[in-house]
C-alpha cells in the first residue's frame, strides 16, 4: 500500500499545513454552528478531498472533542472502512451530466439519513460539472434539507458558477511551506524505518512544489528501491537531477558579458555530458530565484545560507536587472521549445547566453534606455550615446570658475580609485571600469556602464561625498562629480565590430554587405 494511503491523515491535526482552514472548520464542529455548502478551493495534492473527508466524519461522531473525530464509534469506523451510507462521494471528473447529480445528489436527498446526525456529499473536482448538472443542483444548495451538507472540492475556481460560490462558506487551501513539508517527508521516512538525507529531502520537497501528494508519491519510489540508508547518489536513480549549481555557474559567466568565456562554458558542459533541454528547465528556474531575490531581502539570505547553486545565485543578486530577469526568462522558455521541436539544444542555449552576453534583450544593458543626462538609441544593433548638458541654472552670484583638465583627472583616475579602494573595497570594481568623461565647471562627469553603478556612486551621498573628498585631496582641486551611463559612440562603435567579430568567430561565417 502506498505511503499516501497508509498514512493518510485521520484527524485536522494530521493534515499538514492549511492551519486556518483546519481551525475553523473544527470550531464550526465543535460549536455546531454549521452552514450547509462549503466549498474547498486550491491547487492539487494539498489535502482538499482528506479535509472534506475528516470534516463529514467529525460532523456524524458521536464522541467528537474539540471539534475532532473520535475515531473509535461506529459511525467514524463506517466512514474509515467506506461502510457509511449517509457520506456519498462523487467525482465530478467521471459524472459531469445532469442525470449523474439527479441521480447520486437530488433524488437522493429526499431521505432522512440512516441514524446520523448528516447526510454529508462530497463533491470531488466539481468544476468538472456541466451547465446543466450545476443548474440542477443549484435549487437543492438553495434549499437544502437541514440535515444536508454539501461539500465541494475544485482545483479551477474559476470554473465554478458565481451562483453556486455564493451559497457556499469557501475555504481556500495554499500550497504547502517547505519548512512543513520537510517534517512531512522525513516523518514519513522514520515511520518506514529508512534513513533519508537532508539535501535528499530538500530534493524531494524542491521537486513537489508545495504539494503533499507529489512529495509523498516521490518519498514511495525512492524506498521502493530497498534501499533503507537514502543518500543523493540513490535518490538520483529515481529523482531528476537539479543542475542549479551548473546553471547558476553559466548565468555567472554570462553575467561578465563576455560572448567567448560563455560559449566556451557551454562547450565543456556537452564535453561533461549535461543534457541541456532539462538544463533550459534550471535555468528557469535559477531566473526566477533572481528575479524573486531583486525585490526579497528575506528570500536573498534564503539564498545565500541554501545549498551551492542557491549560494552561486546568491552571489549574482544585483547583475541582472529584474527587467532584463524577465526578459531572460522568456528567452530560456522560446530556447527550450526550439530545442523541444528539433533545433540542436546546444545551438539553443548558444543563442540564449549570446543574447545575455552581449545584453542585447529588450531590458539589457546594450538596448535603447533613457537615463538621467543620457539617451541610449539602437543603430544597427549599437548603442549611441548623446550627452544631454544640464540645463543651466539661473544664479543672482557668479562663482568663480575652478578648472580641472580632464587628461589630468583621467591620469590620476587610477590613483583615486586606489584610494577609494582602501576606504570602500566594494567601490574598486565600479571605479575601475568606469571612466572620466568630461569636465564641466567644477563637474567631473564619470561615464558608467550601468545604471546601477551610477547610482552606487552618484546616487549614494556617503559614497558620492567621500569620493570628492578623495579627488579633491588628489588633484588639489574643489570638485563635484556627476554621472551618465552607457559608452561613447566611439566605443560602442568599437563593441558592436568587436560582437560582430565574435559571432563569426563562434559560428562561421562571413560578413555580407
Amino acid at each position: 500500500m502506498s505511503i499516501s494511503r497508509t498514512y493518510r491523515p485521520k484527524t485536522f491535526g494530521d493534515i499538514t499545513g492549511q492551519d486556518t482552514v483546519k481551525e475553523t472548520l473544527r470550531k464550526e464542529v465543535a460549536s455546531g454552528k454549521l452552514g450547509h455548502a462549503y466549498l474547498f478551493s486550491g491547487p492539487r495534492g494539498i489535502g482538499k478531498t482528506t479535509a472534506a473527508r475528516i470534516f463529514a466524519k467529525a460532523l456524524n461522531c458521536v464522541d467528537q472533542k474539540d471539534g475532532e473525530p473520535c475515531n473509535a464509534c461506529a459511525s467514524c469506523q463506517d466512514m474509515m472502512n467506506s461502510r457509511s451510507l449517509d457520506v456519498i462521494e462523487m467525482d465530478a471528473a467521471s459524472h459531469t451530466g445532469v442525470d449523474n447529480v439527479r441521480e447520486a445528489i437530488i433524488e437522493h436527498v429526499r431521505f432522512a439519513p440512516s441514524g446520523q446526525r448528516h447526510k454529508i456529499y462530497v463533491l470531488d473536482e466539481a468544476h468538472m460539472l456541466s451547465t446543466s448538472a450545476w443548474n440542477a443542483l443549484l435549487k437543492t444548495l438553495e434549499e437544502p434539507p437541514s440535515y444536508a451538507v454539501f461539500i465541494l472540492a475544485t482545483t479551477e475556481l474559476h470554473k465554478v458558477p458565481a451562483t453556486i460560490v455564493s451559497r457556499c462558506q469557501r475555504f481556500d487551501f495554499r500550497r504547502v511551506s517547505e519548512g512543513q513539508l520537510e517534517r512531512r517527508v522525513a516523518w514519513l521516512a522514520e515511520q518506514e524505518g529508512a534513513t533519508v538525507a537532508p539535501d535528499v529531502v530538500k530534493a524531494v520537497v524542491r521537486h513537489a512544489d508545495g504539494c503533499v501528494r507529489d512529495a509523498e508519491t516521490l518519498l514511495d519510489q525512492l524506498l521502493a528501491l530497498g534501499e533503507k540508508n537514502i543518500t543523493m547518489d540513490v535518490a538520483s536513480l529515481v529523482m531528476p537531477i537539479s543542475r542549479i549549481p551548473v546553471a547558476a555557474k553559466l548565468l555567472s559567466v554570462a553575467g561578465s558579458r563576455t560572448l567567448g568565456p560563455a560559449l566556451t562554458e557551454i562547450a565543456r558542459l556537452e564535453e561533461e555530458g549535461i543534457p541541456f533541454v532539462p538544463l533550459f528547465d534550471d535555468l528557469i528556474r535559477a531566473t526566477r530565484y533572481l528575479l524573486i531575490a531583486s525585490g526579497d531581502d528575506a528570500y536573498r539570505t534564503k539564498l545565500a545560507s541554501g545549498d551551492e547553486g542557491e549560494r552561486i545565485l546568491s552571489d549574482l543578486i544585483g547583475t541582472f536587472a529584474p527587467a532584463e530577469l524577465s526578459d531572460m526568462a522568456l528567452l530560456f522558455m522560446e530556447r527550450r521549445r526550439d530545442a523541444k521541436q528539433g533545433i540542436d539544444p546546444r545551438f539553443s542555449l548558444e543563442l540564449a547566453m549570446t543574447a545575455i552576453a552581449i545584453g542585447v534583450l529588450p531590458n539589457g544593458p546594450g538596448t535603447t534606455k533613457k537615463e538621467e543626462g543620457t539617451i541610449i538609441a539602437m543603430h544597427a544593433a549599437t548603442p549611441v550615446v548623446s550627452v544631454i548638458p544640464p540645463a543651466p541654472v539661473e544664479s543672482a552670484t557668479t562663482e568663480p570658475t575652478i578648472s580641472v583638465d580632464i587628461n589630468l583627472v583621467r591620469r590620476k583616475w587610477h590613483a583615486i580609485a586606489k584610494v577609494v579602494a582602501e576606504k570602500t573595497p566594494s567601490l574598486n570594481f565600479i571605479l575601475t571600469i568606469s571612466r572620466p568623461e568630461a569636465v564641466e565647471g567644477r563637474t567631473v562627469i564619470i561615464r558608467f556602464q550601468y545604471p546601477f553603478h551610477r547610482d552606487k556612486i552618484v546616487g549614494d551621498a556617503k559614497n558620492k561625498r567621500m569620493i570628492e573628498d578623495v579627488t579633491k585631496d588628489i588633484l588639489g582641486s574643489d570638485i563635484c562629480i556627476d554621472g551618465v551611463v552607457g559608452e561613447d559612440q566611439i566605443r560602442a562603435e568599437k563593441r558592436s565590430e568587436d560582437m560582430v567579430s565574435n559571432i563569426i568567430r563562434a559560428f562561421g561565417g562571413s560578413v555580407v554587405e
